[in-house]
């Protein structure tokens, strides 16, 4: 009974470290999610889910696999930021319904004159005025977080995140993701790819695109729409194939 204390006293103190070393980095990881939300979501609340995260990795951590205490928790501490704005609803079925008309519009005008329209087209086929469409765009960005809420059919169900049955409707998801990119725009992939891969603020996109930072939220919620519809549309695969992370396609 004694040794069994003692190895409990010293599993607990491991685990206090853990969390301790790592406190930064889970609230670093939430706030990079919350700077994409809207205003009247509470970052504090992201970051409280986001020490949950991590408090769960320290109890859950096993060395003797060899991976990284940082990079098991990074994915703790993602997925249970992520959890918490499912649990928000951060996106109002108003917006889902927007998302999917602007893309489907933008779809179909590239179609039609095979290639990617101008805000003034895309306005016009919608019936509003352009200061309005733009005004929309940047309200799309708050499905940004994890490009699909909770409410789409393919996003993978709720269970153990290492169950052969998840790992499988994860890989199938990236894969889904992965064709659609191939189907959107350059201009739209490189903003997904310096929003996600890079993590890069929008003011610092800007910088590069030589456009200010409330034309990248814009450009950002014009991809993500398409996204969304690409999705719609993409089938699954019918046979398995090599997977690779959705914005890290956009490289090749």
């Amino acid at each position: 009974m004694k040794a069994y204390a003692q190895q409990t006293r010293r599993s607990l103190k491991e685990r206090d470290r853990l969390i301790a070393d790592h406190v930064d980095i889970a609230r670093r990881i939430a706030m990079r999610v919350a700077r994409r939300c809207p205003a009247w979501l509470s970052s504090e609340d992201l970051v409280a889910a986001g020490m949950l995260g991590l408090a769960e990795a320290a109890e859950r951590y096993d060395e003797s696999r060899q991976e990284p205490f940082l990079v098991f928790a990074e994915k703790r501490i993602r997925g249970a930021v992520l959890d918490e704005l499912r649990r928000g609803d951060i996106m109002p079925r108003r917006v889902r319904q927007m998302a999917r008309r602007v893309g489907a519009t933008i779809k179909s005008l590239e179609r039609q004159f095979g290639g990617t329209p101008d805000d003034d087209a895309v306005a016009a086929a919608l019936g509003v005025a352009v200061e309005h469409y733009r005004a929309d765009l940047e309200q799309l960005v708050h499905v940004s977080v994890g490009v699909l809420d909770p409410s789409d059919p393919a996003m993978p169900s709720t269970g153990d995140e290492h169950s052969p049955a998840r790992m499988a409707e994860r890989r199938e998801l990236l894969a889904r993701v992965q064709r659609a990119l191939r189907r959107l725009d350059q201009r739209d992939v490189l903003v997904l790819s310096l929003c996600y891969n890079e993590e890069l603020t929008y003011s610092e996109i800007g910088e590069t695109l030589g456009v200010s930072a409330s034309r990248v939220c814009q450009l950002h919620g014009r991809a993500i729409a398409r996204l969304r519809v690409e999705l719609e549309l993409t089938p699954p695969d019918v046979e398995p194939r090599p997977v690779v992370a959705p914005m890290e396609a956009t490289h090749g």
